[in-house]
């Protein structure tokens, strides 16, 4: 039976069981017995437990079958690594040492491009908002005057999950806004009008796509109060089915398959925003789309993890 292993950021070993969340736990442990019965063995490993003298992971955790309990396992040398690690540049250079000796999915060049907001926004400049670098207040106090929106957004090049990103008064920024490393500055999207045909609030719509196809896609709804619709920041989850898609989307979806079809496979997912006159923006794109499932969204989990199963067999010729 091949291996696979999914790699994760940083993680305390003495850990009773890989996950405290039992929602998180149903969902992966769904995914790995899926994955059991097509052939494929599924670990779980962090980047730390990686021995870069003897090239194998210390330890893993291993869940074999339904009602089994996840164990420990030593020594694994697995056939392919499904990377889920967050962005950073140390964790991007110990995935370099470890890709000398195993191949990833995604390859770690897709997953830099993906995962760097400065260089996407160029890629898709057409629908991306203008970034500019910031590293203080005398910066952003320069880039102000280039921003038309009433509200600025302030945020990491390179972080996931809506972490340390800052929404304010453009009026009020260079008292309220906290600059104590680099960001990036853009105008504010106005998404309270939803989107065409689906939604009539505020928003954002996450596309989930393997090579060519869209998997799933949903909208993200911030809590009362916030901005931010991801789901660690309280935000709400809806399915949207794929027929109902705005056809202003066709075009960004069909030049990001053909300038990303170098990198074959290619897991990530693409997050829109519409404005007041229900032109879509992109906010950003992920190369690492979350594995976790609620239980009303029972179906879209099948059907990605079975075309996350067929991706990896066909990497790993099975």
């Amino acid at each position: 039976m091949k291996r696979v292993l999914i790699l994760f950021g940083k993680c305390n070993w003495t850990k009773s069981r890989p996950f405290d969340n039992p929602d998180y736990m149903y969902s992966y442990e769904y995914f790995y017995d899926l994955c059991r019965k097509n052939g494929v063995q599924m670990y779980r490993a962090s980047y730390q437990w990686y021995d870069y003298k003897k090239h194998i992971f210390k330890y893993a955790w291993i869940f074999q079958s339904k009602g089994a309990n996840w164990k420990r396992v030593y020594n694994i040398k697995p056939d392919l690594i499904y990377d889920k690690t967050k962005a950073g540049l140390e964790v991007y250079h110990k995935k370099e040492l470890v890709a000398k000796n195993y191949d990833f999915i995604n390859d770690l060049n897709f997953t830099r491009i993906i995962d760097d907001k400065f260089i996407t926004g160029t890629l898709f400049n057409k629908w991306s908002k203008k970034s500019w670098f910031i590293k203080n207040s005398l910066e952003l106090k320069k880039i102000l005057r280039f921003l038309s929106s009433e509200k600025i957004v302030i945020k990491p090049n390179s972080e996931s999950g809506g972490n340390d990103i800052q929404i304010v008064n453009k009026k009020v920024a260079l008292k309220k806004a906290v600059i104590d490393r680099e960001y990036l500055v853009q105008e504010f999207i106005d998404s309270s009008g939803g989107v065409p045909g689906v939604s009539h609030s505020m928003h954002d719509l996450r596309l989930v796509c393997v090579n060519k196809k869209i998997i799933y896609c949903y909208i993200r709804e911030p809590k009362q109060g916030s901005y931010l619709a991801n789901l660690a920041q309280g935000g709400s989850l809806i399915i949207v089915p794929i027929k109902k898609l705005p056809a202003s989307l066709r075009p960004i979806v069909a030049y990001a398959s053909d300038i990303f079809k170098i990198f074959n496979p290619r897991i990530y997912s693409i997050d829109f925003m519409f404005d007041e006159k229900r032109k879509p923006w992109i906010v950003e794109l992920n190369s690492m789309p979350g594995l976790y499932f609620t239980p009303q969204e029972k179906p879209y989990m099948v059907k990605m993890y079975k075309e996350l199963i067929e991706v990896f067999k066909k990497r790993l010729g099975v």
